[in-house]
């Protein structure tokens, strides 16, 4: 299962749908507070998330993550309109980064770079 954490209703439909599509199970959040609960409780086997988030943002939560024994394998993807995305993420320990816009090659491409097998869905 993927962790998607976007506040914007149609990137996260369109995310969750290439995934879907690809044989991807996600699961979406819209803050940065539920997505910290969610990756807790959930064990993603990687997360998609928007820096600008409500509640905590996006690069607080990666930091965040980041520092925990029970996340800080998760690999985290930045996703971000923001034209400073590579120099952010890497700041907060972000795996990797995409920007908006994107192209669904991209997406799918970060997810077989970082996902584990396990993420596949069975069929």
């Amino acid at each position: 299962m993927i962790l998607v954490v976007e506040d914007d209703p149609q990137v996260s439909r369109l995310i969750s749908l290439v995934l879907q599509r690809n044989g991807y199970e996600s699961h979406v959040v819209a803050d940065g507070h539920s997505a910290l609960a969610a990756a807790r409780e959930l064990c993603p086997v990687m997360i998609f998330a928007d820096l600008t988030i409500k509640g905590m943002a996006g690069d607080a939560l990666c930091s965040t993550l980041k520092s925990l024994p029970e996340t800080k394998e998760i690999p985290y993807v930045v996703v971000s309109g923001d034209r400073d995305i590579a120099e952010k993420a890497r700041i907060c320990g972000a795996d990797d980064y995409m920007g908006k816009p994107f192209e669904f090659e991209d997406l799918i491409r970060l997810v077989k770079k970082y996902a584990r097998a396990e993420s596949r869905k069975a069929d």
